[in-house]
């Protein structure tokens, strides 16, 4: 797959080539939207069937060079966007997201694009969850949250610096469990606008990072500071250790398999206050055994992984048997990555945690 999903960052990489020209052709994007809420929890049926309205400005910087197509096999455009969405709720308010979004050119001819987009940032919300002003919101809790989206895009050549397009977008936005109540916002939004090409831009690539070997391993160590739904005042800390495998099989692409455990203190507290526990003695300790897909960018790794608990001793409905993970890896140099990773445990996220992380290539 010739695809990009949530990187944030990816102007530089690893191994050395020489030096090239970078050709950019800058341009902005401005769209109207009209969002639908997605209620993916009984927790957030009174949001079922609302939507809501806003826009969308990008600041774009699509790659012409023949260096940018030869590392990913297609063309790609990259930037920061803006987007403002006000709630048909209330209770929800309006969500204001600044992103940095990676978007690769699927399919196009003379006069037809096709995009892909993934965007990951910052989301600054108006109305979080408070017990006493705003009690009917139990999607976010925090005024400031993760974003991530994923969309695709067509785009019409009108003239030689103007586009219109449209695109169909999922966006989500949470505290990744580290403040509750937090299920989350899923809301997918379509939109349509124009594209101006306002300069081109050629300079000297430099030095430029491409990541020759098929094999990495690596071995990390992560960390989170989390609350629960029941005690939401008190903090606690879950920490752990991975090793992973991650074999690559495209300019872009990779396939892993890992093993991880982990130590969430906060789960002693939930079995300790629940009356339907019996079990006190639960171990707290969990162990994960993950398969999944990274997509490649530089210096920049997106992750999506599938996973399953291998030790679990925890009441099936405080954590399930499955899981998954999604994750953004940055580079600091050939050896360590740091990282941030989200695990969700069903409909609602469980863990965020930062990482740090040794690899070793081959």
């Amino acid at each position: 797959m010739r695809i990009a999903l949530f990187a944030i960052l990816f102007f530089f990489g690893l191994n050395q080539t020489p030096a090239q020209t970078k050709q950019i052709a800058w341009s902005f994007g401005l769209q109207p939207q009209r969002a639908w809420v997605f209620a993916h929890s009984p927790k957030l049926a009174q949001f079922k069937g609302s939507g809501g309205n806003g826009f969308q400005f990008d600041l774009n910087r699509l790659r012409l060079d023949s260096t940018a197509k030869i590392y990913m096999g297609i063309r790609f455009n990259s930037g920061f966007g803006f987007q403002f969405m006000r709630f048909d709720s209330t209770s929800l308010g309006s969500a204001f997201n600044l992103s940095y979004f990676l978007e690769p050119l699927l399919w196009e001819n003379a006069v037809f694009q096709l995009r892909l987009r993934a965007s990951g940032g910052l989301n600054i919300a108006s109305k979080p969850y408070d017990e006493k002003t705003n009690a009917s919101n139990p999607a976010f809790s925090s005024p400031i949250n993760g974003y991530l989206g994923l969309g695709i895009s067509t785009y019409f050549k009108v003239t030689n610096t103007t586009y219109v397009f449209a695109n169909a977008t999922y966006s989500h936005f949470s505290n990744g469990n580290t403040r509750n109540p937090n299920y989350g916002l899923n809301y997918p939004h379509l939109g349509i606008g124009v594209d101006y090409n306002f300069n081109t831009t050629s300079k000297p690539i430099g030095n430029t990072l491409f990541q020759k070997e098929k094999w990495r391993f690596d071995l990390g160590v992560f960390a989170s500071n989390k609350s629960i739904p029941i005690l939401p005042q008190l903090r606690f800390w879950a920490y752990g250790a991975l090793v992973q495998a991650s074999y690559r099989t495209g300019p872009i692409n990779a396939w892993t398999i890992a093993l991880e455990g982990f130590r969430d203190h906060s789960m002693r507290m939930s079995v300790d206050s629940n009356i339907f526990y019996l079990n006190k003695e639960v171990s707290i300790n969990l162990g994960g055994l993950l398969i999944g897909h990274e997509f490649v960018f530089n210096r920049c790794i997106f992750s999506q992984q599938l996973g399953m608990y291998y030790f679990n001793q925890l009441p099936q409905d405080l954590v399930g048997r499955f899981y998954h993970r999604w994750g953004f890896n940055y580079k600091l140099n050939k050896q360590f990555m740091a990282g941030l990773n989200l695990n969700a445990n069903l409909e609602k996220a469980f863990l965020f945690d930062l990482r740090l992380v040794y690899s070793l290539y081959y």
